[in-house]
């Protein structure tokens, strides 16, 4: 994938720091906070872990993408809009057997920069409006259901037809088939085009 970015995203350390990771905890605690929030409204995974794409630990691997992009900030000194993407969309890849096509692997990574520049800045009010716009989605999904995408090879009685399109997911108790074998694109409901390939 050829990306030309207008803005890197290039953040170094403090001068006498050996890593990005944030001295003060109240601004570490929220940059951890602020990247949850991001990798759980990201529309592809989410839609991933609704349909146990990437087997019965699906939500398990969703925090596992948060916690290693947070560790990126925590064993480098140097860090960029580049290498958080590469990071995502390999473990999309490696997890989910899903190659990501629509660049928001791009747009993750670039609002992760966005919200660590404004935790070191200590301005938290980015991440906490996402936070309460994550927990509102979270009651929406418990009274309306998860929206799942319905492969052409899966044989499957469920009906579910909420017509949520992003909501975040971190419950447990969805019965979806872990094997999907279908070569063909799926679209989902933004649009975007979700390649699957064969399980290994």
């Amino acid at each position: 994938m050829d990306l030309e970015l207008e803005d890197s995203g290039y953040l170094c350390a403090l001068e006498g720091q050996k890593t990005l990771e944030l001295a003060d905890e109240k601004k570490q605690a929220n940059f951890e906070l602020g990247v949850a929030m991001l990798v759980h409204g990201w529309d592809i995974l989410t839609t991933a872990v609704d349909n146990n794409w990437g087997g019965p630990e699906s939500a398990e691997k969703r925090d596992w993408i948060s916690a290693i992009v947070v560790d990126l900030f925590k064993q480098n000194k140097e860090v960029d809009i580049i290498l958080i993407h590469e990071t995502l969309f390999n473990a999309m890849e490696d997890e989910f057997d899903v190659l990501v096509e629509d660049h928001s692997t791009v747009h993750i990574a670039s609002a992760v920069v966005q919200v660590y520049q404004d935790c070191l800045a200590g301005t938290f009010d980015r991440v906490q409006s996402m936070y309460q716009k994550y927990l509102q989605k979270q009651e929406y999904r418990k009274t309306h259901g998860v929206q799942k995408v319905e492969l052409p090879s899966d044989e499957s009685g469920d009906d579910d037809d909420d017509e949520d399109e992003d909501m975040m997911d971190v419950e447990h108790n969805h019965d979806h088939h872990d094997h999907h074998h279908s070569r063909e694109p799926i679209v989902d409901d933004d649009g975007f085009t979700v390649v699957t390939k064969g399980r290994r």
